[in-house]
């Protein structure tokens, strides 16, 4: 902040805006002045004597180019400054600032006298020293804007804090994502493979048990086919034929046996 009150950014842009009215104000009055050149040239001649009527009409023809002149150049400067207040307003609005026009101030004889009469830092300096005599002390837009900044910081650095701890969950869920993945894969290759190698025993095992069938099956038809074996086969022939005639004489025999008791009996 410098002595005149203002920073030196608003002190320049102040400096600017005078000097840019101040240099419309001196065209405005250079083409009025050029109006009056016209006017004395085209209409008016030492040599001519002029009726009342004709320097009346002369009066009014100027007066009209005067006043067109000047509404066209006041209306440029309403316009202007409504430009630059919307300006203003505007970025107030994004620092959440309402501001309101003093009216009155413009039309102080005083005021605008100051500024007409001294340069821009001799007026903000002026102003400053003025303001000296009252006990500084900081409007309520000031706090209200001072607390909504401090607000706003905290705000920002919240939402920043956020934004790590949301990058931080997201890559912790992708890592956790991709060791699920890893490990259903390894659990699914290792299944596989166990299926494997349980179907390669039980193909060998298979095998192996046919194997035994036919070794089995070809040692009965060579054991049924030798000499040895048909000797032993038809002993155990003849064996069982005995067997079964001595048990049929036996039965016969044990028949005749209660015949003859029944005999006895009576």
């Amino acid at each position: 902040m410098s002595k005149t009150g203002m920073n030196a950014h608003h002190q320049a842009e102040l400096s600017k805006f005078l000097k840019f009215f101040r240099s419309r104000m001196n065209t405005h009055l250079e083409n009025i002045e050029a109006e009056f050149e016209d006017t004395r040239s085209d209409r008016l001649s030492s040599d001519d004597v002029y009726s009342q009527k004709d320097v009346t009409d002369v009066l009014k023809s100027l007066c009209f180019a005067v006043k067109a002149n000047a509404r066209s150049e006041h209306q440029d400067t309403i316009n202007m400054t409504a430009l630059l207040l919307r300006q203003v307003f505007s970025e107030a609005e994004d620092n959440q600032l309402n501001l309101e026009l003093d009216t009155g101030i413009v039309e102080d004889k005083d005021m605008l006298e100051k500024v007409e009469r001294l340069s821009v830092a001799e007026w903000a300096g002026d102003e400053k020293r003025s303001s000296k005599k009252v006990a500084a002390k900081p409007s309520r837009t000031d706090e209200e804007f001072e607390s909504l900044q401090k607000e706003n910081q905290q705000l920002r650095g919240r939402l920043e804090q956020l934004q790590t701890d949301c990058t931080r969950a997201l890559k912790e869920k992708t890592r956790l994502q991709d060791d699920m993945e890893e490990l259903r894969h390894a659990q699914t290759t290792s299944s596989g493979r166990h299926i494997d190698a349980l179907e390669k025993e039980l193909k060998a095992a298979r095998e192996t048990i046919a194997d035994y069938e036919a070794s089995a099956k070809e040692t009965d038809d060579h054991i049924s086919q030798t000499k040895q074996f048909q000797q032993l086969k038809k002993m155990v022939t003849e064996k069982n034929e005995m067997i079964q005639s001595l048990r049929r004489r036996l039965q016969k025999y044990e028949s005749e046996d209660d015949v003859k008791n029944a005999d006895d009996d009576d």
